[in-house]
């Protein structure tokens, strides 16, 4: 049986799904810079932790495996008025405690637009993505033209 024929499908398939991840990652760190550059400051407190807990499948001794991430709820004000939101990035353990003064950058049309203005909240899921990209792309392309020798 010949080796060539899955090996090329195969680098085809992690090319494809690396440079959809690249593409992917690099949309997502403009549009982060985007909304960064444009955004308005205002310093916020943090003023609730919420614990998400998710189940994972059960391991090889038959128990299910809890997980907690912890999201900081955030207050800041703008022009008098006061907003709440729950930044989308989480971590275990928590980065932040309650009570913590925290830097905030917010959509000035639409302050209820916010987000904590850190490397992590902006720049941690467009580097993660990117990064799978990265290695996705070059194991793909190395797997297609060994697949591609092995017709030949």
């Amino acid at each position: 049986m010949h080796i060539g024929r899955p090996l090329t499908l195969l680098g085809a398939i992690f090319g494809v799904v690396g440079l959809v991840l690249l593409g992917v990652g690099v949309a997502l760190a403009v549009s982060s810079a985007s909304f960064l550059s444009s955004a308005g400051r205002a310093d916020g407190t943090v003023v609730d932790m919420t614990e998400r807990i998710t189940t994972k499948p059960r391991n090889s001794d038959g128990h299910r495996r809890r997980e907690s991430v912890w999201y900081p709820t955030v207050e800041f004000s703008v022009g008098g008025r006061t907003y709440t939101f729950r930044d989308s990035t989480g971590s275990n353990p928590p980065s932040y405690a309650t009570g913590e003064s925290v830097p905030v950058a917010y959509d000035p049309g639409d302050p209820a637009d916010a987000r904590i203005a850190s490397f992590s909240s902006g720049f941690l899921g467009p580097l993660i993505v990117g990064g799978l990209g990265l290695l996705f792309t070059p194991v793909g392309a190395v797997l297609f033209v060994r697949g591609r020798r092995g017709h030949a």
